[in-house]
């Protein structure tokens, strides 16, 4: 028999609707044991991946030596030596050493050299002969040398010049001015009014000052003087000069002695290791 209850036909279309409506039930968890069916379970992630321990780079790299890119100066080619630094100041002692030298030498070749007037103008100027004996003019001039000789000169009131080189020369009568030139000669002198020297390694005895000025601008020369004299300047190194009396000494060089027997001569010492005294 139809059932025509039509409140229970509005029950069961509810039930129909709500059993349609109805979200499906959520699928139980991949255990990964089950086997593979047509319709799979939704992948859900699993666990979210934290990127196990961070990378850290591994040890550093230290590179060992740095690459150079080569040598700079080609292929195979090794680089140039370096220089030792250069003495500079065994330069500087030598020229300390052989400069004074080197000037003594030019100053005697340059003013032992026979010199003429110009244009005839000047005193008369005569060389003398390399053997027999000579005089000056009266009045005038004379230049003598010699080489490991033995020479005598009158002086006759002029100016007598002597270069070479150990010769022994006798000066007599009276020279207004002498200059003694060369080196390893021996001269001894009557009377000079103006004495000069500039050579080296030479000895000089005068026997009278006659107020005069001696003039020292060479090295290692020895004066003995007689008398009195105006004055003495040096102006070089390594000389020895004994004198009678003086008024004035002025030195500028160095390693000179001057000793005078008398007096109080006025004293300029603006050298070093000079040695001025009385004695």
């Amino acid at each position: 028999m139809k059932d025509d209850d039509p409140e229970k036909r509005i029950r069961e279309l509810e039930r129909e609707l709500a059993d349609t409506t109805r979200a499906p039930s959520s699928p139980p968890p991949y255990t990964g044991d089950a086997t593979y069916t047509e319709n799979p379970l939704p992948y859900t992630g699993g666990a979210p991946y934290t990127g196990g321990a961070p990378y850290t780079g591994g040890a550093p790299y230290t590179g060992g030596a740095p690459y150079m890119g080569g040598s700079p100066y080609g292929f195979g080619t090794p680089p140039p030596r370096r220089r030792k630094p250069y003495p500079w100041f065994l330069v500087l002692i030598l020229l300390a050493v052989v400069v004074p030298a080197v000037m003594s030498l030019v100053m005697h070749f340059v003013r032992s050299t026979p010199s003429r007037p110009i244009f005839g103008s000047g005193p008369r100027t005569t060389t003398a002969p390399s053997n027999g004996p000579t005089a000056v003019p009266q009045g005038g001039e004379l230049r003598v040398g010699g080489s490991m000789e033995t020479k005598t000169v009158a002086c006759n009131d002029g100016k007598l010049t002597l270069y070479g080189t150990g010769t022994t020369y006798s000066v007599t009568g009276h020279c207004a001015g002498l200059t003694v030139g060369g080196y390893n000669n021996n001269v001894i002198v009557d009377s000079v009014d103006t004495l000069e020297s500039t050579g080296y390694d030479n000895t000089v005895a005068v026997h009278a000052c006659n107020n005069g000025n001696l003039r020292l601008s060479a090295w290692g020369m020895a004066f003995d003087v007689t008398g009195h004299c105006a004055s003495i300047a040096i102006s070089s190194y390594d000389n020895h000069v004994t004198v009678d009396s003086v008024d004035a000494i002025n030195v500028s060089g160095y390693n000179n002695v001057v000793i005078y027997h008398s007096g109080t001569p006025k004293v300029t010492d603006s050298g070093y290791s000079n040695n001025i005294k009385q004695g």
